[in-house]
């Protein structure tokens, strides 16, 4: 028996973001790309938004997760945020963390993408 849709993209949803948690937490953020792209053509979607959705956010949970396990993830925020020229605060940590987290999204998020046209024009 196949399985239906949506059991498909809540299954793939849990195992992506379990393995970008790992991938983040390991530093390995561009192999989220990849997988991205493997979830994105297992889904099957019949939408491109449901490709980027399955793929992105858990890419992004994963990376903010990786990022607040480490106790000293905001301090750290915030004397690179000094470095690079945004305000020496909270404000300017929230600022490079929200910067982080939609490069997450936009790389694994395209990933899917990708991986959902590619069995679209695989199945033609």
């Amino acid at each position: 028996m196949a399985m239906s849709y949506t059991t498909r993209f809540w299954t793939l949803f849990i195992i992506n973001l379990a393995v970008s948690f790992a991938l983040a937490y390991a530093g390995y953020w561009l192999l989220m790309a990849v997988l991205g792209l493997i979830i994105g053509y297992f889904l099957n979607a019949n939408k491109a938004l449901s490709a980027f959705t399955c793929a992105g956010v858990p890419g992004l949970l994963g990376v903010l997760i990786s990022i607040l396990a480490n106790p000293y993830a905001i301090y750290d925020g915030e004397v690179t945020a000094a470095i690079i020229g945004l305000p020496y605060s909270i404000v300017g940590s929230i600022i490079l963390l929200i910067i982080t987290l939609l490069i997450a999204l936009a790389l694994t998020g395209l990933g899917g993408l990708v991986g959902h046209y590619i069995r679209k024009l695989i199945k033609r």
